[in-house]
């Protein structure tokens, strides 16, 4: 069987950031984080999945400095850094779409804010305010961008303009 492609080799966020947590145990680690755990028992008995590749997605978490792993060697307490708190406005986002998709409307759980009024739907705004569609978002090369992305996008520049 091929090993996992390293993501991380990919001139894309996106990609970049799906090899640090883009599994879905990965993410429920981070929710589970996010709701309070904070030791591997406890990461266990809400998840359910094998010690070792909890274990393994611990440690790979770690690595990425989205988790921190303390305490006392043998038993270990972990909690989300900066770059794992910065996770949240993803996660809430992918759980309402979630909520609106997998779950028919029927949140299982409803996220709050301190005041405990349910947060309104993540969206993307403008500079002004203004919401933006999907039919809004427009996309180019930015400043990491590499010969290849370039390419790619004036590859698609030319395949619109033939279109027309």
């Amino acid at each position: 069987m091929p090993g996992k492609t390293d993501l991380a080799t990919f001139n894309c966020s996106l990609a970049r950031a799906l090899n640090d947590v883009g599994d879905w145990w990965t993410l429920l680690i981070i929710r589970d984080a996010f709701l309070g755990a904070q030791r591997f028992s406890e990461f266990q008995r809400s998840l359910g999945m094998a010690r070792n590749t909890l274990s393994d997605r611990l440690e790979r978490l770690c690595a990425a400095g989205v988790l921190l792993r303390g305490g006392a060697l043998a038993r270990p307490i972990y909690s989300l850094t900066e770059k794992g708190r910065a996770l949240a406005p993803a996660l809430v986002a992918l759980q309402q779409w979630g909520d609106q998709f997998a779950s028919e409307n029927r949140p299982p759980v409803v996220v709050t804010d301190q005041c405990g009024r349910r947060l309104p739907r993540v969206k993307l705004v403008d500079r002004d305010g203004a919401e933006v569609g999907p039919e809004d978002l427009r996309f180019r090369p930015g400043p990491g961008a590499d010969e290849r992305t370039r390419a790619r996008f004036q590859a698609a520049k030319s395949v619109r303009k033939e279109l027309k």
